[in-house]
């Protein structure tokens, strides 16, 4: 069994996704089942949207849990760039597990992500001239790699693809090529905790000797009605296209107003929201619950406030009509629903798109889950309004 640690929901699905690549039995959930007789089991946590202290604790609760398993091997999966307790997290895996060195490795060439020379980048261009300068979390303000990690340069070992590996601590593989990532799997030995994004553990894959299946055609035809997308990202991108459906008077409903600025907002402003949901639920066949960035223009809000209020209406929703396909974009939003939601446990069935995962939720017949990270894109055949 291939174990993994994942720190957001999203991520979790994506490397899901990759499992039914490689034809692995795949199991995702938020809690460890120690019985599970799944190829690859993918422990959810949502602890990059935690304070450092409350992630550290449930890291060291997963860790010790999947102790007690027969795994082959442990991977954790860490945001592609960086955001979250990267460095404190793995700290503890190492801790508990009883290692002494882990390689991480988070760039992902396929997605135009590297790191050459301390230095990340997007497509060519520094990270801290990106989107992700604006992430309300954990805003990246330097293409610095340690910067990025919050450690200063004797915390991590940054390291060429040419250069060895210390024996002792954490080291930060670059990785310009899909070439560099399958470098790094290679010179990793099994006392060596392995971390990073979903190319590096792609790479994992291949150099245990699993082969990648042929991908079969999706068919346009794929989503089920009535289908609700819940929008967390704060990309330009995702943005500008919400708008520019809802301009055109397609189902879009963004948060009122009354329930950003309300510290705690009245049930009665949540079930007027949750009506307008329905019915464009019922005329549209497919809503989006979105927050107009305008809305929040001058207001002390927090993120985890917004989501919270989206998960509730999504609660709300849920009871007024059956929902069939959840499409979320972003983890931590994915992560407030499912904990509003009570679901727990997930079966990945099919990957739509790079790092779009639509899964089967395990305990609620006829309901299926998809996610994708906020910076990654619909197919077009599911954002189809």
């Amino acid at each position: 069994m291939i174990a993994v640690i994942a720190d957001d929901l999203t991520g979790a699905a994506e490397l899901g996704g990759i499992g039914l690549r490689y034809n692995l039995a795949v199991e995702i959930a938020t809690s460890v089942n120690t019985a599970s007789k799944a190829d690859l089991l993918i422990i959810a946590t949502d602890t990059r949207s935690m304070p450092e202290e409350l992630a550290l604790k449930e890291m060291e609760l997963v860790t010790k849990k999947l102790k007690e398993i027969r795994t082959d091997t442990i991977f954790k999966k860490v945001d592609s760039v960086l955001r979250g307790h990267v460095i404190s997290e793995i700290k503890v895996h190492l801790q508990k597990l009883g290692l002494e060195k882990a390689l991480l490795v988070p760039a992902n060439p396929a997605f135009g992500r590297t790191i050459n020379n301390g230095r990340y980048f997007i497509k060519g261009k520094p990270i801290h001239l990106t989107s992700f300068a604006h992430d309300p979390e954990f805003a990246i303000t330097s293409s610095r790699v340690q910067h990025m990690l919050r450690v200063d340069e004797k915390e991590v070992h940054l390291r060429g693809v040419t250069d060895p590996l210390p024996d002792l601590g954490i080291s930060v593989g670059e990785c310009t090529t899909n070439e560099d990532l399958l470098n790094w799997a290679s010179r990793a030995d099994e006392n060596t905790l392995l971390a990073g994004g979903a190319g590096f553990f792609i790479a994992l894959l291949e150099s245990l000797g699993l082969n990648e299946e042929l991908k079969t055609d999706i068919q346009p035809d794929e989503l089920i009605y009535p289908a609700l997308f819940v929008c967390g990202s704060t990309h330009d991108e995702s943005r500008q296209s919400i708008k520019k459906i809802k301009d055109s008077g397609g189902p879009v409903s963004y948060m009122p107003c009354d329930i950003i600025k309300a510290e705690s907002p009245v049930d009665s402003l949540f079930e007027l929201w949750a009506d307008e949901i329905v019915s464009l639920l019922n005329s549209h066949k497919k809503a989006i619950i979105a927050i107009d960035e305008y809305a929040t223009k001058g207001i002390t809000i927090t993120a985890a406030d917004l989501r919270n209020k989206k998960a509730k209406v999504v609660e709300m929703v849920s009871r007024e009509t059956a929902i069939k396909e959840l499409l979320v974009e972003g983890g931590s939003t994915a992560a407030a629903i499912i904990n509003r939601l009570n679901f727990n446990s997930f079966s990945p069935i099919k990957e739509l798109g790079p790092g779009v995962i639509k899964m089967k939720v395990d305990t609620t017949d006829d309901l299926f889950l998809t996610l994708k990270p906020g910076s990654y894109k619909w197919p077009s055949f599911i954002w189809n309004f």
